[in-house]
């Protein structure tokens, strides 16, 4: 079917729940409709956070790829503006962690994780595992306020735009974030010492 029978099919829809409801019967025309209406958007949102062209070409792909795999649950869904914005928030904030929290922490604390013997590249290792276990268990928007902050390098005002939230927000998630790491990191370096004495 060519584009101008797509889009009279649309206009013959009355509401977005028919549109709704014909994604999740797996009308393939429909999403093409929707892919075409809404890709440019969430392009050029992940790429106002990526700052990469290709990177927020997959991005946005990645999000119309879930939306067709799970387009069952389209008939419960009432907002598609709102589900599609929560969707790539969350799918360009996961790829930013998948992608940096390595580099995340190392800014936070260089004088641990720079190793030079063995024993130090051992902590090194471990409190990297235990820093990414620190930050996945952050709520979603602290985890979000913290790796903007320190892998994208985005001001605290920067961040309460793109987040829709107020600047006092998140720099108590900023705050909260980085006394969480450093306290769980003082304990586990003081544990680690005190295991390594008894080995010995």
């Amino acid at each position: 079917m060519v584009v101008k029978d797509i889009l009279r099919k649309m206009r013959i829809m009355e509401n977005e729940n028919e549109i709704l409801k014909s994604l999740a019967s797996g009308d393939q025309q429909v999403f093409s409709w929707l892919f075409r209406r809404y890709y440019l958007k969430v392009r050029s949102f992940a790429y106002g956070f990526v700052k990469d062209a290709d990177e927020a070409d997959d991005l946005a792909q990645t999000v119309f790829i879930k939306i067709w795999d799970k387009h069952e649950i389209f008939s419960c869904v009432k907002n598609f503006d709102a589900y599609l914005y929560t969707l790539t928030k969350y799918t360009i904030f996961n790829y930013i962690k998948s992608k940096d929290v390595g580099a995340v922490v190392h800014d936070e604390f260089p004088e641990i994780l720079d190793s030079d013997t063995p024993y130090e590249e051992l902590l090194a290792s471990d409190l990297k595992l235990l820093i990414d276990m620190v930050v996945d268990s952050m709520s979603p928007q602290r985890k979000m306020v913290y790796i903007l902050s320190r892998v994208r390098g985005l001001s605290n005002d920067e961040i309460a735009v793109k987040l829709g939230i107020h600047k006092k927000t998140v720099e108590n998630h900023l705050n909260l974030a980085l006394r969480e790491l450093k306290n769980v990191i003082s304990t586990a370096i003081v544990t680690y010492f005190l295991l390594m004495n008894w080995w010995k």
